[in-house]
């Protein structure tokens, strides 16, 4: 068994108009019915860039209906993460959707967003499977393949409600005291300033300041490492 991920420039579709625009995405779920799709896209996109992007998806012929679920700023580098529900219509098999139906197995989610294309992480079982999925995808465009593993290869991304559960932990004191930390450049090497500025700064307690970014810490060092330690596995 080998991984591979394609990618495929699905022309005519509201995906590739977006080639022109500093944006990128995941979709985190799909299903079809009776040639109706329904996605869940979240969306990375530039702040300027963020209403032209939104009417283009809107826009398009297939486009049913859009919301926007959710909508924030990424701090610090004048970018949007959105999520977008999507209803659509199409007359024609997706790429997703044929892949499926020739029976090979996405890994990891329903497919990426990168610089106007579509792309898939696929579990096949030869290189005769790789021609055949690349021949499948250039019935809707450009194809490119990222890369092949000489073998199987689990994948070390965390999951949505993994990403969730994280996210849970840090209360909203613990993410002020992070934001202030990581702005006044706490983990700077040396540092940037002291944990007494930092509680100063936040009109609290130095030890409170303290309880808070160590319990943060220990949230977001438990998470990450063991998928460090799963990467180093695949690579040992």
């Amino acid at each position: 068994m080998l991984t591979a991920k394609l990618s495929v420039q699905y022309e005519n579709d509201w995906t590739s108009s977006l080639v022109e625009y500093d944006v990128s995405g995941e979709f985190l779920a799909s299903t079809f019915r009776d040639r109706r799709y329904f996605g869940l896209l979240a969306l990375e996109v530039a702040e300027d860039d963020y209403d032209d992007v939104i009417e283009t998806i809107r826009s398009h012929e297939s486009t049913t209906s859009i919301d926007v679920l959710e909508k924030y700023s990424i701090g610090g580098v004048e970018r949007l993460s959105a999520t977008l529900f999507i209803r659509s219509q199409h007359f024609e098999y997706t790429p997703l959707q044929v892949l499926l139906h020739e029976g090979f197995i996405p890994l990891g989610g329903f497919g990426e967003l990168r610089n106007g294309a579509e792309s898939f992480d696929l579990l096949l079982t030869s290189r005769e499977d790789l021609s055949v999925a690349v021949d499948l995808l250039e019935r809707f465009g450009q194809v490119k393949i990222e890369y092949v593993s000489s073998e199987f290869q689990r994948q070390t991304t965390p999951s949505v409600t993994e990403w969730s559960e994280l996210f849970e932990t840090i209360t909203p004191r613990r993410r002020k005291v992070l934001n202030k930390a990581l702005e006044a450049g706490y983990f700077d090497i040396p540092r940037g300033s002291t944990l007494q500025e930092i509680a100063d700064d936040l009109g609290i307690a130095k030890t409170t300041a303290s309880q808070h970014l160590r319990k943060a810490e220990k949230s977001i060092m438990e998470f990450f490492i063991q998928y460090v330690n799963i990467s180093a596995q695949n690579t040992e």
